[in-house]
């Protein structure tokens, strides 16, 4: 497998059940580096060298996230904002990320029905700011892993052992997928 960094980007990843068992997994897999931005944030910032490094140094990068409110929670949106800078990610010199492959590895809440219909692809549409930032960094899009249904709220919805069971399916897809490219 190719040296993959798991970047998470879920905000309090302390209360994620989904999102934690997946990055959990995925520190067992060879290859696979696993960096949780709730951890990295020190009084507001990134150590934007070291974040830099974890890229540069990989050749697959996936962002493990929840979909909160039709996008990327804000602490991955600061990361992109603070670590995708102008000479690193594009611009003169800007070509670091050049070539790597990016996998979405996304958890959402709601149902599939309520994102994507006969009619329409609201995912495809809701995705397309990150999808952009792929192509603007000169990075090759992956087929993304996107897992529905993953609210769990102890006392007010969703069951903890479904969650826990597509989450585990998810992260070995991941992992499949991951052995393949």
């Amino acid at each position: 497998m190719k040296k993959t960094v798991l970047t998470m980007g879920h905000p309090h990843p302390e209360n994620s059940l989904s999102n934690k068992l997946i990055s959990e997994f995925m520190k067992r897999v060879d290859n696979v580096s696993v960096r949780i931005l709730a951890d990295n944030l020190k009084n507001g910032e990134f150590d934007v060298s070291a974040e830099q490094n974890a890229l540069t140094d990989a050749d697959i990068i996936v962002l493990q996230f929840p979909f909160y409110w039709f996008s990327t929670p804000s602490i991955l949106q600061k990361w992109f904002e603070d670590v995708l800078l102008y000479g690193f990610a594009y611009g003169t010199g800007g070509d670091k990320l050049k070539g790597k492959k990016l996998v979405i590895s996304m958890t959402v809440g709601g149902s599939k029905h309520e994102y994507i219909t006969p009619e329409h692809d609201h995912m495809e549409v809701l995705l397309q700011p990150v999808r952009a930032l792929c192509e603007f960094t000169q990075m090759e899009a992956a087929e993304d892993i996107i897992s529905y249904g993953m609210t769990y709220i102890p006392g007010v919805s969703g069951d903890k052992n479904e969650v826990e069971k597509q989450a585990l399916a998810h992260a070995q897809e991941l992992k499949e997928r991951l052995e393949l490219m």
